[in-house]
């Protein structure tokens, strides 16, 4: 659908009839959008009321199978791998990302830093960590000063993983 064309006004009498139809045709675009809207909405309630069951049987499943998973992974996963595919799922495990553990409050860390030459770097002037600097340097040279001022990397913590293997040409792939 093209817009039509219109033709620059010149005076208020000739600008009336376009901001009349420009109002007009903003009401027509909110008529239209609340009933898409509402359309999405009364969609999406009954997609979600033949979702509840199946997502709480899905929950259920996975609760049943993850012990059962962390006792029998050793045996069946390839070498090396911590997921495998499975009956027509994905079951395994996944490391989160490493972050920076703190004993304590940033305040009393910044303060600290400042009380370093090898700190400053840190916490700058505006009292802000730089927590990824922080992060990297825990595997550094400063390793053990900053683990006695109670900043370690906290390994991702490994999280149990289930999901339906991707078949080509079915739905959901």
């Amino acid at each position: 659908m093209t817009a039509a064309k219109h033709r620059q006004p010149r005076t208020a009498d000739q600008a009336r009839p376009l901001l009349e139809r420009f109002a007009e045709l903003d009401g027509q675009r909110a008529r239209i959008e609340a009933e898409r809207n509402d359309a999405i909405a009364k969609a999406n309630t009954a997609a979600d009321e033949q979702l509840v069951p199946i997502v709480d049987e899905m929950d259920d499943i996975a609760a049943k199978v993850r012990p059962w998973w962390f006792k029998a992974a050793a045996e069946l996963l390839p070498a090396k791998r911590k997921t495998m595919e499975l009956f027509g799922c994905i079951i395994g495990s996944r490391t989160g990302k490493t972050v920076l553990a703190i004993d304590g409050d940033d305040e009393s860390l910044i303060a600290a830093l400042g009380k370093t030459r090898w700190g400053k770097v840190f916490a700058p002037a505006k009292p802000k960590l730089d927590k990824t600097a922080l992060l990297k340097a825990t595997d550094g040279p400063r390793a053990e000063d900053l683990k006695q001022l109670g900043v370690t990397a906290k390994p991702g913590e490994e999280s149990f993983v289930l999901a339906r293997a991707e078949q080509a040409g079915t739905v959901g792939s």
